[in-house]
């Protein structure tokens, strides 16, 4: 078994970085799996070219995030989640990442939030990164 199975699925936070997501994770878009995985790195500032997927384009577009929580949570879920659960990460077109199941998020400070429902932010906009603030409405965030 892997760490990050080991560790459940988690979303780290670094500053100025995508979300690395290790765990069993499965990310969705357009009602379509793109990806089944134990460790994808997500794009946070909104610029790939690869959405949902980083590609590196935060070091050129001057993305300056700390990576800490700032506001907003991940939902606890209802019931404990099972060894092993996967979470899908649900890309909402031209929105955030939306999470369903066992989560916990990593911030570069070590805070942490758990939880089985959330939006991360995906545009680079949002006041309470890692979450979603709903800034990808006004910022015209496309993908």
């Amino acid at each position: 078994m892997s760490e990050g199975r080991e560790r459940g699925n988690v979303a780290e936070v670094p500053p100025g970085g995508p979300l690395c997501l290790t765990g069993r994770i499965r990310i969705e878009a357009d009602g379509e799996i793109v990806a089944e995985t134990d460790d994808v790195a997500l794009c946070r500032c909104g610029r790939s070219a690869d959405k949902p997927f980083c590609d590196g384009s935060h070091r050129g577009a001057g993305f300056d995030d700390p990576g800490v929580i700032r506001g907003g949570r991940l939902v606890p879920g209802r019931e404990e989640p099972a060894p092993g659960e996967t979470v899908v990460i649900v890309c909402a077109r031209d929105g955030p990442l939306l999470v369903r199941g066992p989560l916990t998020v990593v911030a570069s400070d070590g805070e942490t939030s758990a939880g089985a429902k959330g939006a991360l932010c995906r545009c680079g906009a949002s006041s309470t990164k890692p979450f979603c603030d709903g800034s990808h409405r006004e910022a015209g965030f496309v993908g």
